[in-house]
């Protein structure tokens, strides 16, 4: 499938100072919104797994590795690795379940540079190579780890990524009665080098939803580009910077025009069935919400999705959406904003060779939804 949206045309000024000849200087005006006029390509492409088969129910997880050459697909202790170059799945090969290699009991990993792969295990996070091999863990005392903090130590868990440049693990440890959420740096040789409670996101709270059985709400991503560690919230366009060679944290909001800054109005925080559970629900997907940093390194840029529910089935499912797709610069600061059409779903993936690629199932085969972005 091939679609091509075209959006309005946004005029380029070119500003001189006139001076002597031989200080004649041009200057380049940047435009304030380098998505005003952007127009988008989407390819769909399929991954030749041969007769090998990828299971894609409940329980798989997937990674790419950081220079985005090849594509990992995990569930049961089995992993199947896929050359992005030629989209085809070139080797398989299974994780030991019990003893010293083991990864533990774990969903989810994280495919790294050297080829290894990190799994982020509850009491136990571990680096494994890719011959199989683990070459380092972490024993965490989880009670020592959360002294003096009113922090569950279960939580220490939560959202768990790991600095491989410093062998640091990034947390997003909370207290559950609360709801409060913080940011712990756990070093190499299991100490706490730091924790700070995310005083900007407690009011999210507000858009927890919550019956005797489920709940939904206030979304946090913990993510690490190159050295930048950011902490976003569903809730808002607000983030939480983090540079670990400057033991620095701050926060910092985007001055959006076109994009709503933040969930706005009210939802009923506790239900009593599950029909009033689907109606609190609507309402949440209704509000905006905003999705996880993409880097791209060949425009050393961030990008990030935000997207707000515009109809409904028949059932009250969400089937349409208002999709907006925003820009920053290397250091973060806002540089472009646009709304999309033609998009049923927001797209989640990685940027490869400038190009954002999202996992597709089509059919229980793996494909990519290839998007070539031009501004």
């Amino acid at each position: 499938m091939r679609t091509l949206l075209t959006i309005s045309v946004l005029a380029l000024f070119l500003a001189c100072d006139e001076k002597p000849k031989s200080e004649e200087v041009s200057v380049v005006e940047e435009p304030k919104n380098i998505l005003e006029n952007m127009t988008y390509l989407v390819d769909t492409v399929m991954v030749d797994t041969g007769d090998e088969i990828l299971d894609f129910s409940f329980g798989f997880s997937t990674s790419p590795t950081p220079d985005h050459h090849f594509f990992y697909f995990y569930k049961n202790l089995k992993l199947q690795k896929i050359d992005l170059n030629h989209l085809n799945l070139i080797d398989s090969f299974y994780l030991e379940k019990d003893g010293p290699n083991s990864p533990g009991h774990t969903f989810s990993f994280y495919a790294l540079s050297d080829g290894g792969f990190f799994f982020p295990t509850l009491h136990r996070p571990s680096i494994i190579s890719d011959q199989g091999l683990k070459i380092k863990n972490w024993n965490l005392d989880q009670d020592k780890l959360v002294e003096g903090f009113p922090v569950d130590p279960f939580s220490l868990g939560n959202r768990v990524i790991l600095d491989s440049k410093r062998l640091n693990l990034y947390s997003l440890p909370m207290n559950f009665e609360t709801r409060d959420h913080n940011f712990a740096v756990i070093d190499s040789l299991e100490n706490r080098k730091k924790m700070v409670e995310l005083t900007e996101f407690k009011w999210a709270n507000k858009y927890l939803v919550r019956s005797d059985s489920e709940q939904i709400g206030e979304l946090l991503n913990l993510q690490q580009f190159d050295e930048l560690v950011l902490i976003s919230c569903i809730v808002g366009n607000g983030t939480y910077i983090y540079n670990p060679s400057l033991d620095s944290l701050f926060y910092r909001e985007f001055p959006h025009e076109l994009v709503p800054l933040e969930k706005t109005g009210e939802v009923k925080n506790k239900v009593g069935s599950r029909a009033e559970f689907e109606e609190e629900l609507k309402k949440l997907t209704q509000k905006i919400s905003y999705w996880s940093f993409i880097w791209d390194e060949k425009s050393q840029r961030y990008f990030r999705f935000a997207s707000r529910a515009i109809g409904f089935d028949q059932e009250g499912w969400a089937k349409d959406y208002e999709i907006f797709f925003m820009a920053y610069s290397k250091d973060l600061e806002l540089i472009g904003e646009t709304r999309l059409e033609g998009l049923s779903k927001t797209p989640f993936g990685y940027f490869k060779d400038g190009k954002l690629y999202s996992q597709v199932n089509v059919e229980d085969e793996l494909g990519f939804a290839v998007f070539t972005f031009d501004f």
